[in-house]
């Protein structure tokens, strides 16, 4: 998903700054790719909200004779 909002951004702003400067001046093109780096950003978020893992949620998978870890311990804690 992140390449393809990131092809989408890239398409945009070609367009965007294509546009002839007799037409759109330079403010208007500033807003419009403001707003979709907004977008994009907020877009963004909730993807990592919504599609990654939390932290608590986190299987560590065991180290062979070590017994299981709680999810979200840090799996460098037994590490001395």
């Amino acid at each position: 998903m992140g390449a393809l909002l990131g092809y989408v951004v890239d398409i945009v702003i070609g367009a965007v700054m294509g546009m002839d400067d007799a037409v759109v001046d330079i403010a208007t093109k500033t807003r419009v790719l403001k707003a979709l780096n907004k977008v994009v950003w907020i877009q963004n978020d909730l993807f990592a909200r919504h599609y990654l893992p939390k932290l608590d949620e986190q299987v560590v998978a065991p180290v062979e004779g070590e017994e299981p870890k709680a999810g979200g311990s840090c799996p460098f804690s037994g590490n001395a």
